[in-house]
């Protein structure tokens, strides 16, 4: 679970800009709080929902919670991102930080970094009094400095840190290359590691879980989950099914599938999404090395009752986009899992965003630590009666472009939240030049010139 996060000098993110989901004391909607049970332990909220105006910064955050994690793995995204452009006198660094509660333990992990790599990287482990160095790491140009916290097991565990340490990239993180290695005598690294590794899932607008009705063959339950929220959610699928096909009759590049075709290894499968990500394909090699092709199809029923299969591209944006959700909210109810949305309403019925925000309500359980935290533009989530306010996170810009984040628990709203948003009390929502001032008969005369 993400306790808290921070954003300095990058996208739009000027000075250090922080958002929390350490609960607040109010008392409402207990079950959205994972509460603390010994002194020491922290309050996380397990959802937040994230309002700004087009080209406010939301988007940004989970980029950059986004970026923390592919530099945490050892993906470091070199030239691909921005500092904060705007600043009369551009910074060269970048700094992210993120506080996480991992299993039963808590930890702030860090970085600053520049285009050339990694320039300080830090972990501690953390608590409601207390901060615990695990490892600091200063880089200088030819050499980099470590310093550690407690380190178990035997000397030769201690010299094998001090040598990845001295081995580890500047463009690595050190994170990484102990995980890499299969370090031991840190046991704090593998936990944090593990969590962006495995907890933390980040969904786009753009992204899709291509293997749908492959998994709906191989797991029985999570077939039998599915097709509960197909009903649930009453789309008209009633399932998915591997409908087999052939080469010429995919909308694949034909260069692409004889690159499958011949790199295909006996009983080994591939899932290949079209251009457009509607068509989603999978390849499957036997023992014997013959490959077949499937194409994942929609089911409906008609009034008999009866099985009808339809083309992928056949279902509403809306449909396709929730069939991407359907895995997220079963991950979600039986395993420990964090989750980023950008743009949860995209393309779906306002009802829908706060249906998916019900069941995953409805799931809840102290044995897991979840957490759903997304950006939306959709207001009908706006009610004190289904979020918490310490869970609504509104984003502006600054008058120098940078983003600035207000929590609506910062209001104490005692009215109609929805309303009084809308009506621009708590900012985060467009504003425009009025139509009046514009002088349409200079741009009819520019048009007619032309």
């Amino acid at each position: 679970m993400i306790l808290r996060a921070k954003f300095e000098n990058i996208l739009s993110f000027n000075y250090e800009t922080e958002i929390s989901f350490i609960a607040g004391k109010g008392t409402s909607l207990p079950a959205h709080v994972y509460r603390a049970e010994r002194r020491d332990d922290i309050s996380v909220l397990r959802s937040s929902i994230i309002y700004g105006a087009n080209a406010s910064g939301k988007s940004n955050m989970i980029r950059c919670v986004n970026l923390l994690k592919n530099i945490a793995l050892g993906r470091f995204p070199k030239n691909n991102w921005d500092v904060f452009k705007l600043a009369p006198e551009k910074k060269v660094d970048s700094k992210l930080e993120i506080e996480i509660k991992a299993g039963s333990s808590y930890y702030s992990y860090g970085v600053i970094f520049n285009i050339r790599g990694i320039k300080k990287e830090w972990l501690y482990q953390i608590s409601s009094r207390t901060k615990k160095k695990i490892f600091e790491r200063i880089q200088e140009i030819d050499y980099a400095n470590y310093s550690f916290g407690e380190i178990e097991g035997n000397e030769e565990s201690k010299q094998f840190v001090k040598f990845l340490s001295e081995g580890t990239p500047i463009d690595k993180s050190f994170l990484s290359e102990y995980h890499k290695r299969n370090g031991k005598g840190i046991i704090a690294i593998s936990n944090v590691y593990n969590w962006f590794d495995d907890n933390l899932k980040i969904i786009f607008p753009e992204t899709r879980f291509r293997g749908l009705s492959f998994r709906l063959e191989k797991d029985d339950e999570f077939s039998n989950v599915t097709k509960r929220l197909l009903r649930f959610f009453n789309t008209g699928i009633s399932d998915l099914k591997k409908v087999a096909t052939n080469k010429e009759e995919t909308d694949l590049p034909k260069k692409l599938i004889s690159q499958i075709l011949s790199e295909a290894k006996p009983d080994e499968n591939c899932c290949v999404a079209s251009s457009d990500q509607q068509s989603v394909y999978f390849f499957e090699t036997d023992k014997e090395g013959q490959t077949k092709i499937y194409k994942q199809m929609t089911v409906h029923k008609n009034s008999q009752d009866e099985d009808v299969i339809f083309d992928m591209d056949e279902e509403s944006d809306g449909s396709i986009r929730l069939l991407d959700f359907i895995p997220m909210l079963i991950d979600l109810q039986f395993n420990s899992a964090v989750y980023l949305i950008d743009e949860i309403d995209r393309s779906m019925h306002p009802i829908m965003s706060q249906k998916i925000f019900e069941y995953y309500f409805s799931q809840l359980s102290n044995a897991n630590n979840t957490q759903l935290i997304c950006t939306t533009h959709e207001s009908h989530l706006l009610d004190v009666d289904f979020i918490r306010t310490d869970e609504v996170w509104f984003v502006e810009k600054e008058r120098d472009g940078s983003t600035r984040l207000t929590s609506l628990a910062n209001f104490k709203p005692r009215v109609d939240v929805r309303k009084s948003y809308l009506q621009g009390k708590y900012g985060a929502i467009p504003f425009f030049a009025n139509v009046n001032t514009l002088n349409w008969n200079k741009l009819k005369d520019k048009d007619m010139e032309k």
